[in-house]
């Protein structure tokens, strides 16, 4: 589960001081597919920085509730913004995928080697030859599943929009995360293979995964179980 307190962030711009989000509250059940809208300038890519950590809110909270963490008093609610850098980069690598607008990859690194990437940053030990087997294997299943395995071996230089996008979804998925943020995952691909895309968004969240998907696309906003206009 998510659940954002009070949440607020303002931007200082040339024309002076600009309130993205103002006390803003949303709880966010496990296993809820959830879409976001509004527009341009609304907050979305805000919030969804916010709740995987990247940027930090002027006042609020963002929690996450994961059974496989656990604080000292068996509460099982992560308070992102208490932990320190390395704390907060840790629990993100492993708990929280996060497909922005941005193709951030490594640009000498394959496509193969850039999806699973952060299987080896989060590792702490080095891999042995069957823990190594299993991420080329779940690598190359991501791929086929959204269309790009015959892409492995390319750089992303030579990839189309629509095939940075589906790279940047498998690379999230990668370390079986309990959350997903999809900050317009669907820009720049057909209609065809944007149904493929909510697809399986809607196939993890019924494995009890928490997605949520900033969109302005209302076909696909309408797919989603609930949907929070800002």
């Amino acid at each position: 589960m998510i659940e954002i307190q009070n949440l607020s962030k303002a931007f200082t711009t040339p024309f002076g001081k600009k309130q993205v989000l103002d006390n803003f509250s949303l709880t966010v059940p496990a296993g809820t597919f959830l879409g976001i809208s509004g527009k341009s300038g609304a907050g979305k890519s805000t919030l969804l920085s916010i709740i995987a950590g990247l940027q930090k809110p002027d006042s609020g909270k963002v929690l996450i509730t994961n059974p496989a963490v656990q604080t000292e008093d068996d509460n099982l609610a992560t308070d992102l913004f208490t932990l320190n850098d390395k704390e907060l980069s840790l629990f993100r690598n492993k708990n929280i995928g996060f497909v922005s607008q941005e193709q951030s990859f490594l640009e000498n690194y394959t496509v193969f080697d850039n999806v699973r990437l952060p299987y080896f940053i989060g590792a702490n030990k080095k891999s042995s030859l069957e823990e190594t087997q299993a991420i080329n294997k779940r690598t190359t299943k991501l791929l086929e599943e959204l269309g790009i395995a015959h892409l492995a071996q390319s750089y992303p230089k030579d990839l189309s929009g629509g095939e940075n996008h589906r790279v940047l979804i498998a690379r999230a998925l990668i370390n079986n995360p309990q959350v997903i943020l999809a900050d317009e995952p669907t820009e720049s691909v057909d209609s065809e293979r944007t149904d493929q895309i909510v697809e399986i968004f809607k196939k993890l969240s019924k494995q009890e995964k928490t997605i949520i998907l900033v969109s302005h696309d209302e076909k696909v906003l309408q797919k989603c179980d609930k949907i929070c206009r800002l």
